[in-house]
């Protein structure tokens, strides 16, 4: 190949690499995301539920094993995601042998918990044109409102950030026994989209690198995991023999009380049979003879011509007021015949 051609065949080399670059520049991609058909999109669920899961997996319970706890969850109330923060924390304990008792007063030690973080950050970064909204005075008939966002490389990333804390401390003596100690735990999600095409996915909550949702093994790796604390991870799938001989005990003594409080019950309903109601005063007593009625000390007025107590019969009804008619016929009754 004589210097000519070759200068002729590098021209042309370089005119289609050049031919190639603009086409590859002019035909870009575009891609589009739903974000959300609910109120909570499900990769702000899934960030916050992992950080959730990393902080609480960070908790060694294991000096509780066997001991009777209570889990006292009243500064968790109003904290987003309190549930789940709550039952994951009940699910450690448990896997950690303690023994969680219903009410505060069976156990002898207390597990209080409390968060400091709940919720997510977002970042965004363009490189490209922006979206912008034009003047409305200055806008024509038929012309657009906005120019559309024109992106060469877009990045959008999330973060759920959770920050938990727990102690324990015997409710007996008052001593402290143990504490979690406090320190953020993250989970990031990772959009990005090149040219209009994506979004590329990275992050925690994502195993490798996924392209629109699906999974690529080209390209990215995969996170490395998080250790936690010792013990069963409250996302590990387990099994748990039961102790045979403590829950025969405990339904034993379950049982015992029952039949002591039905005893109780039934030897509050038993009446006594000598047992007589109680009678108001003003009606008689059963079972007693009424006793005389006590002679009034009320002299009678002289005007009306009778005394009280005439031979020894004293007339209650004239004592007190009572019909004078009566009180006659009493006296003309006990008068000498001539």
């Amino acid at each position: 190949m004589n210097p000519s051609e070759e200068c002729r065949w590098r021209s042309v080399s370089v005119g289609r690499l050049l031919a190639v670059s603009v086409l590859l520049t002019l035909v870009v991609g575009c891609g589009t995301t739903r974000i959300s058909d609910t109120l909570r999109t499900g990769t702000e669920q899934m960030l916050l539920s992992s950080a959730i899961e990393r902080a609480v997996n960070d908790m060694d319970f294991s000096g509780l094993a066997g001991k009777e706890v209570y889990f006292d969850y009243q500064y968790l109330k109003g904290v987003s995601d309190e549930g789940y923060i709550i039952s994951s924390i009940r699910q450690r304990l448990l896997s950690e042998g303690a023994l969680l008792k219903a009410n505060r007063d069976d156990a002898i030690y207390v597990v209080e918990a409390r968060a400091g973080t709940v919720g997510t950050n977002r970042q965004d970064v363009l490189i490209g044109v922006p979206q912008v909204n034009l003047p409305t005075g200055a806008l024509m008939p038929g012309t657009p409102s906005a120019i559309p966002e024109i992106p060469l490389a877009k990045k959008t990333q999330q973060r759920g950030i959770v920050k938990l804390a727990a102690f324990a401390y015997n409710q007996v003596t008052g001593q402290a026994v143990w504490q979690s100690g406090t320190y953020p735990i993250m989970a990031d999600s990772r959009d990005t989209w090149i040219l209009g095409t994506g979004p590329y996915q990275r992050g925690s909550i994502y195993a490798g690198t996924n392209f629109a949702g699906q999974r690529m093994g080209l390209f990215g790796r995969k996170s490395e995991p998080r250790q936690s604390a010792p013990g069963l991870s409250v996302t590990a799938a387990s099994e748990f023999r039961e102790d045979e001989e403590l829950l025969a005990s405990k339904l034993k003594a379950r049982a015992e009380l029952a039949d002591k409080g039905k005893e109780a019950k039934d030897s509050s309903k038993t009446v006594p049979a000598s047992f007589t109601p109680a009678v108001p005063p003003s009606q008689p007593q059963p079972g007693r003879i009424p006793s005389a009625a006590p002679s009034s000390t009320t002299p009678v007025s002289p005007a009306s011509g009778f005394q009280s107590g005439v031979n020894g019969a004293a007339d209650s009804k004239s004592s007190s007021g009572g019909s004078a008619t009566a009180a006659g016929l009493l006296i003309f009754q006990n008068r000498p015949v001539k």
